[in-house]
């Protein structure tokens, strides 16, 4: 059959399907051709055989993302258009080997299966990137790549399409430079060297000089070691970030580190490679830094060590950054003098890391640097290493002023510090046994029942059920925690039966089952007093690990009237035995409620014990199970039996608002207050309250629209009292963000709460004018973050979806609730207040019963930072208040005070130290002192010296005014620096003191300056007292409530307030001389010296950097000590190796001891020349000769006394005795210093008049640096007085020689003494 045949048989069907086959074909040899050109225009895909591949391999949906990238410091070549170039591929792998290292932290999710670099493209100042990043997993986003290259210093934009990428390859945003917008002509070239992996930034040809400043003093937190370790750390990966090399020497980048804090600075030594620089930072631990575990900063004896040692030389940059752990204020005028003028003067750039949290050392410290952004704070040195602290200060490095004029200003920015979660207060999740029983079911409890057996109930059948309750919780509190054991006691008017001991449950259940009955009233302080005794002496109570537990079972009837006789007995069984109560009303009635409640201090919180009420209609009641379900999980265990919550409020006071609006809003709040007004206490909860409308000054003079009207209130009374009589004045405009701002201020104000609720009043919607009210929303996500926050939408013109999105919550509509009701009457306000603050409150009941605070407190962290001189007064009139208050001020408000997260109990204070103490204890017009501030006890004597303090009664009124008189007395022996601040602890203030207390603290305060911080035991407000607590009773056995207390005292009593100096007129700039010239004894002569200083590298003993660095230290021992100048020595200083001489100064240039200074700490260097293994002496000793001693222009003097030192490593490669006569020949005296422990005396003698052997010079411990006995020497020899040399004379020597027969067999020695004798001199006619 012929094709056209086969084409006429075909069907409808078969051409429709040919068709699609045509059509198909089509498209594919379209995109075939499409992928060839695509494929032409990529880089090759790795060969499959390299892929790995698994047995088992798990599914993944790989995600595909798109980057493109700046990377600065690389010279643009065209080789990078290549991707089959070598230059393409090396270029390629080391970015794609940075972004792998990128995510070696888990920082920003799961690393890439590959990363595939496409294409580069030119850029100024440096190369844009295309790369393609497959990650195995949906969790990868362009904001993880984003964030993921720009910590390797990449600025970068990612997408998720490759047109996005490809569309017009734009480049990536590039950020602000910091560097000088022109260099001098004597500037660094640009870079032609690829960035690092890791590298910020690139100073890797630039001329730098980076000095290191680390402050070594003990820290506040932690261990020295540990700061020393992390500092180095952080150090070692200094140079890495500027893309400095990490295997070869540095192109004209120095490195040095100087130590401070712990004597007077050390230079550790300087480096100009990256494995110098690590032996450099090797030395960088607590026995060489601080052997003394000193804590003082200095940080103005490190600015002058600087100033007095390093100048920045033409042409090279000068950078310092200083690594502060603190500052001594008494430092701040004279630190920011020698600041200015190493900035003005020397021109060097300064950067400063303040690891510290106080707000004063940082305003200080701040204005030491450059400008703001060379200041970088944090709080401790774990924050060293995080990613924008190393970005910063490699762009302070690579940033670096060079010694010109006045360098620019960058813009005031800092890098926000890495964190990989925000803050929250949010209750963590409850950790149980299991998550199926109550908290209780975590800890062993001894449990009594005391159960009332009156007639009443015996007669209505309640005794049978309470027996039958107790049987049932036992059963199930033991099946909680099987090791829980179980007691009884059963009474009416007296005791009928009571167990013998805890017991397990079956012998409690039979015990329980054969308690026989009696008639009686009850009497419900025998049953109480009987449990107080049973749990006294048979309970483990005092056990942290044992929660002792209470159930009384009653009618709640009362016919004796006694329930008021058992509140003591109740107290001490809350407190003193730690026992949670469980009141069981068996027939509850409104009488029999109050009894109960009453009896078991139900509703109390002080920081003891929180009892439970139970209550059922009538007795058959109690045996539902829900019932004692719902009981059981009311049970916590001795350590998370208190939550300390705080109930912010806040109301919006606009015009827009009206004053019947805010009215009902205040009468909301007031509802709320007084629903809780027992919970609000030192122990359980604080409130404050907000109010915002307009900001100062947005109608001309009109202020006080918006503030905080109470802050962290424990005192519900007062609180009430004082929204209740204010009136609220109408601002002009709703500035939410002003709201939300006040209300995070004030929550970071809060010092012991463990978790708060914001309820926020607010119309929603808000005015956006050109003077006021910018867009709330990153305030509000701060409000956020620190507490739980309810709206509620109120006021006309409102927007709930608005204030929903902004609290994160479902805002309470209250304009529904309100409705149409008319707000012009006081009754109709009221009405609907009260429903509003119905709706409010069952979402914080929620908040509250969610809490769980498991385990005691811990003490303040970070503790104080700033210098706090601290007066504890304390007085007591009751001898057990007394005992308790010595017990928490030794056993918890010292240890707070100090920090004991970080100090040592048996390390004495210092004045360095932030806190100090002063201790004394008031009576009536007397005043004990028993420690001042000069005592500087350790903290663990501090401890013993309150203990020890004995009783006294006070023999009429304690006067606390004769205390604050006192208190100036004692603080003008403190600190003049430091902050006077007074923790009083109290349980008396007599009203006829009162006048007098507060005449005495306004002078206290108007002449040393301070804050007071008051805890009284049941007693008055205190006069003076800027914070105070007011507790009932202080529970010493109540560790919970003992710590929050420390911690609320401690918080507040950080407040830094010193007394302000007048002002004084600015102090003028140091002069521009570097500092002071040391101070030097007379002597007979000064002589013009020569140092001589051997560089060789030869195999046996080589010179290094390091080893460098201690001759350089050598020298500042030893030059110290001469007059300089005109009128007295000068010198010239030299290093040689192989056949040259490398001159750092001659004696031309040396005119005073600034130039010395300049000369040894700058011109004097190991990296100044290429070294050599081998040493010509006769070289060196010629070139001296020719360009010193026989150089018209050196400066040599012939009239002086002169030296030459000379330092050698070993011995000469060259005959040198004829070189070193023609010097000595001038007069010029010679000293020889051995470098060397296989050189003999022998040899070195040869070198010189005088010879010293230094075998161990390069000693960690007793090298060359610390031997100020062989300076000494030297001093001494180079000083005194001689007679003139005679090369300074002429003369004609005549030499008489006995030729006897006794001396003839001599003759041979007689002429060899008389060659050897005329060699030194010239000789001729006329010599």
């Amino acid at each position: 059959m012929g094709f056209l045949d086969f084409f006429k048989k075909l069907k409808l069907r078969e051409w429709v399907n040919i068709g699609f086959f045509l059509v198909s074909l089509a498209m594919l040899i379209a995109g075939s051709v499409m992928l060839a050109i695509a494929i032409a225009s990529e880089p090759p895909m790795p060969p499959y055989y390299e892929m790995p591949t698994t047995t088992a391999a798990p599914t993944i949906q790989p995600v595909v993302i798109f980057a493109t990238s700046f990377v600065s410091g690389i010279a643009w070549s065209t080789d990078y258009t290549n991707p089959n170039s070598n230059s393409f591929k090396t270029l390629a792998t080391s970015i794609s080997n940075n972004i792998t290292s990128a995510y070696s932290q888990n920082k920003f999710g799961t690393a890439p299966l590959s990363t595939q670099i496409n294409a580069f493209k030119q850029d100024n100042s440096g190369v844009d990137f295309y790369a393609e990043l497959i990650y195995p997993d949906t969790t990868a986003t362009t904001t993880s790549v984003t964030n993921a290259l720009s910590s390797l210093g990449y600025m970068t934009n990612a997408f998720t399409s490759s047109t996005s990428q490809c569309s017009g390859l734009v480049p990536p945003v590039q950020g602000v430079t910091t560097n000088p917008t022109s260099n001098p002509s004597n500037g660094p070239p640009v870079t032609t060297q690829p960035m690092n992996m890791g590298a910020v930034c690139d100073a890797s040809n630039i001329a730098l000089t980076n000095i290191f400043l680390v402050d070594v003093s003990v820290p506040i937190i932690g261990t020295l070691d540990d700061k020393l370790s992390k500092i180095s750390a952080y150090l070692n990966n200094a140079a890495s970030l500027v893309n400095l090399d990490q295997t070869n020497g540095w192109n004209n980048q120095e490195f040095r580190l100087v130590v401070y804090g712990a004597n007077e600075p050390i230079p550790l030594g300087r480096a100009r490679s990256q494995n110098a620089w690590s032996n450099v930072v090797a030395n960088l631990n607590s026995t060489v830094v601080n052997p003394v575990n000193a804590d003082g900063h200095q940080l103005t004896d490190a600015l002058r060590f600087v100033y007095n040692n390093y100048r920045t030389l033409p042409g090279v940059a000068g950078n310092i950054i200083v690594i502060a752990d603190g500052f001594d204020f008494d430092e701040a005028q004279s630190s920011t003098t020698i600041a200015n003028a190493l900035k003005s003067q020397y021109f060097y750039s300064l950067g400063v890391i303040l690891m510290s949290t106080s707000q004063a050392q940082q305003g200080i410290v701040q204005q030491l640097a450059s400008n703001y952004a060379y200041f970088y704070p944090i709080d401790s040195v774990d924050y060293l290493m995080n990613t924008a602290v190393l970005q910063t200060q490699a762009q302070w490095i690579c940033s670096a002023y060079y010694p010109t004029a006045a360098p620019p200003t960058p813009p005031p920015t800092r890098l926000p510090l890495i964190t990989t979660q925000g803050t929250t207060t949010i209750p963590n999740a409850r950790t149980t046994v299991n998550p199926l029983l109550p908290p209780i079911a975590q800890c062993k409890q001894n449990v009594l029942f005391l159960i009332d057996q009156s007639q009443t109930l015996l007669l209505n059948g309640g005794y049978s059920n309470s027996i039958q309750f107790a049987k049932n919780t036992a059963n199930a509190l033991s099946s909680y925690n099987p090791q829980t054991t179980f007691a009884f006691v059963v009474f009416n008017g007296m005791i009928v039966s009571e167990s013998s001991q805890y017991d397990n449950l079956p012998t409690f259940v039979s015990l329980l089952s054969n308690v026989p009955q009696s008639v009686g009233t009850s009497d419900v302080t025998i049953g109480f007093n009987e449990a107080l005794n049973f749990i006294q002496t048979k309970s483990q109570y005092n056990d942290d690990s044992v929660t002792s537990l209470l159930y009384y079972i009653t009618d709640g009837n009362d016919y004796k009237g006694v329930i008021p006789n058992v509140y003591n007995t109740t107290l001490n069984i809350r407190s003193q035995m730690q026992t949670q109560i469980v009141g069981v009303d068996l027939i509850e009635t409104t009488q029999s409620k109050n009894n109960v409640q009453k009896t078991i201090q139900y509703g109390v919180y002080d920081g003891n014990a929180q009892s439970i009420y139970v209550g059922v209609a009538q007795p058959s009641d109690v045996l539902d199970p829900k019932v004692t379900n719902s009981t059981n999980y009311q049970l916590t265990c001795k350590d998370s039996s208190n939550c300390y919550v705080g109930l912010t409020f806040v109301i919006e006071t606009s015009q827009a608002e009206g004053s019947n609006y805010v009215d009902v809003q205040t009468r909301a709040v007031l509802n709320v207050l007084s629903y809780y007004q027992s919970m609000i206490s030192p122990f359980k909860m604080s409130v404050s309250m907000i109010y915002f409308s307009a900001p100062d000054n947005l109608i001309p003079n009109q202020s006080g629209q918006s503030a905080s009207l109470f802050d962290q209130v424990t005192d519900a009374t007062a609180a009430i009292n004082q929204l209740n009589t204010t009136v609220f004045s109408l601002g002009a405009a709703s500035d939410l963000q002003l709201g939300f701002s006040l209300t995070a201020s004030s929550l970071r104000n809060g010092y012991s709460q463990d978790n708060n609720m914001v309820v926020f009043f607010a119309r929603g919607a808000y005015e956006k004018l050109s003077n006021c009210c910018p867009d709330p929303s990153a305030d509000a996500a701060t409000v956020r973050s620190l507490a739980t926050v309810q709206g509620v939408v109120i006021g006309p013109y409102s927007s709930k979806p608005q204030l929903d999105a902004l609290t994160g919550s479902n805002s309470i509509d209250a304009n529904s609730i309100i409705g149409t009701t008319s707000l012009d009457t006081a009754d109709n306000r009221a009405t609907v207040a009260k429903q509003i603050s119905d709706a409010i409150l069952p979402g914080i009941n929620s908040f509250i019963n969610n809490q769980y605070c498991p385990g005691i407190p811990e003490f303040v962290s970070p503790p104080c930072e700033d210098p706090i001189d601290t007066l504890i007064l304390l007085h007591a009139d009751d001898k057990n208040n007394w005992n308790s208050i010595l017990n928490f001020t030794a056993n918890q408000l010292v240890p707070d005070l100090l920090g004991a997260t970080g100090s040592s109990s048996t390390r004495a204070l210092t004045t360095s130290t932030p806190m100090n103490f002063a201790i004394a204890s008031y009576y009536y017009l007397d005043v004990l002192i028993h420690a001042d501030f000069n005592y500087l006890y350790s903290p663990s004597d501090y401890q013993n010296l309150i203990k020890s303090i004995t009783f006294r009664a006070t023999k009429g009124t304690a006067t606390l005014s004769t205390a604050y008189k006192k208190a100036i007395e004692i603080f003008q022996d403190g600190r003049a620096f430091a902050s006077k601040n007074v923790i009083l602890i109290t349980d008396t203030m007599d009203i006829s003191d009162m006048e007098n207390a507060f005449s005495e603290h306004d002078a206290m305060v108007q002449l040393v300056g301070g804050y007071t911080s008051a805890l009284t035991i049941s007693t008055n407000t205190i006069p003076g007292a800027d914070y105070q607590i007011n507790i009932n009773q202080l529970n010493i056995n109540n560790k919970y409530s003992t710590r929050q207390l420390a911690n609320s005292l401690t918080q507040h009593t950080c407040t830094y307030l010193p007394l302000q100096p007048p002002t004084s007129p600015p102090v003028p700039p140091s002069p521009t001389l570097p500092g002071p010239i040391p101070t030097v004894k007379a002597r007979n002569v000064w002589p013009d010296i020569t140092i001589l200083v051997d560089t060789s590298i030869s195999a046996d003993n080589a010179m290094s950097d390091l080893l460098f660095e201690k001759l350089r230290a050598f020298l500042d021992i030893l030059l110290g000590k001469y007059s300089v100048g005109e009128k007295g020595s000068r010198f010239t200083i030299a290093t040689y190796d192989g056949d040259s001489v490398q001159y750092s100064c001659i004696f031309a240039q040396i005119n005073n001891y600034y130039d010395l200074s300049s000369c040894r700490n700058e011109q004097f260097s190991f990296f100044s020349k290429t070294h050599q293994t081998y040493r010509n002496i006769a070289s060196a000793l010629s070139n001296i000769r020719q360009n010193v001693y026989e150089n018209s222009t050196s400066g040599y003097r012939s009239l002086n006394e002169n030296f030459l030192i000379v330092f050698t490593l070993g011995s000469s490669s060259s005959q040198f005795s004829q070189e070193l006569s023609n010097i000595q020949r001038k007069g010029i005296r010679t000293i020889a210093i051995g470098l060397s422990s296989s050189m003999s005396n022998t040899q070195l003698s040869a070198f010189a008049q005088s010879a010293y052997m230094v075998s161990n010079w390069n000693s960690s411990y007793t090298g060359i640096d610390t031997n100020y006995d062989l300076a000494d020497r030297i001093y001494q020899t180079t000083t005194k007085k001689r007679s003139p040399s005679s090369s300074n004379f002429y003369a004609n020597l005549v030499y008489i020689v006995d030729q006897s027969a006794s001396t003839y067999t001599d003759h041979t020695n007689i002429v060899q003494f008389v060659s050897d004798s005329v060699t030194p001199y010239l000789l001729a006619s006329t010599k």
